[in-house]
C-alpha cells in the first residue's frame, strides 16, 4: 500500500518539527504532535486531507493489530479475525483465506523479509563505519561534520530523500 502525502501537509509537518527541535537537534514526539495539532486546527480547508490521513493511519493500525501472530497455546498463526495482506491493496480475513491466498501471503512475506534483512544489513554497516570514523576522528562530535570531512558528503538537494526542496 502506498500513501502519498500532500505537499501542504508535509510542509506543515516539517515546520512543526523545526519549531519543536531542541538546541541539541532532538524532537520529542509529544511536542511535535501538539505543534501539528495547533497548526492544523485553524486550517478548515485541510479538513478533507486530514480526515484522509487519519483514515489511512487507522487502516494501517487495523492491519498491524490484526496481523497474524504466533499463539502461545496453539503454536500456530491462525486466528479467524487476523488479516492477511495479499498485496495490491487487498486484505483477507484469515478465516476466509484460500490456498491461493496462503501462497500469495507467504510469497509476499518472504519478499518483505528479504527487503527488511537487506535494509537492516546496510543500516548496520553504515552504523559500524560511522562509529569507527567517530573513534578515528575525535574532533567530529556531530554526524554532519563526520559525513562532510571524512566521507565527503555534499548536499545538493533533497532528491535522494524523495522530497521537494520547498516541502522538505
Amino acid at each position: 500500500m502506498n500513501f502519498t502525502s500532500d505537499p501542504v501537509l508535509r510542509k506543515i509537518a516539517l515546520e512543526a518539527a523545526q519549531q519543536v527541535t531542541t538546541d541539541t537537534g532532538r524532537i520529542h514526539q509529544d511536542e511535535l504532535l501538539e505543534a501539528l495539532c495547533e497548526r492544523l486546527a485553524p486550517r478548515e480547508e485541510l479538513l478533507g486531507l486530514v480526515i484522509k490521513k487519519a483514515g489511512q493511519a487507522m487502516m494501517r493500525d487495523l492491519g498491524e493489530r490484526h496481523s497474524p501472530r504466533r499463539h502461545r497455546t496453539t503454536e500456530g498463526l491462525y486466528h479467524p479475525k487476523s488479516i492477511m495482506k495479499l498485496g495490491n491493496g487487498i486484505w483477507v480475513w484469515m478465516e476466509d483465506s484460500t490456498a491461493t491466498d496462503m501462497t500469495e501471503w507467504g510469497r509476499i512475506s518472504s519478499r518483505n523479509f528479504v527487503r527488511t534483512a537487506t535494509a537492516e544489513a546496510h543500516k548496520q554497516e553504515y552504523v559500524r563505519s560511522r562509529s569507527d570514523a567517530y573513534r578515528a576522528n575525535p574532533h567530529c562530535v556531530q554526524l554532519s561534520s563526520l559525513e562532510e570531512s571524512v566521507f565527503g558528503y555534499r548536499q545538493n538537494s533533497f532528491d535522494d530523500l524523495c522530497l521537494d526542496d520547498d516541502t522538505a
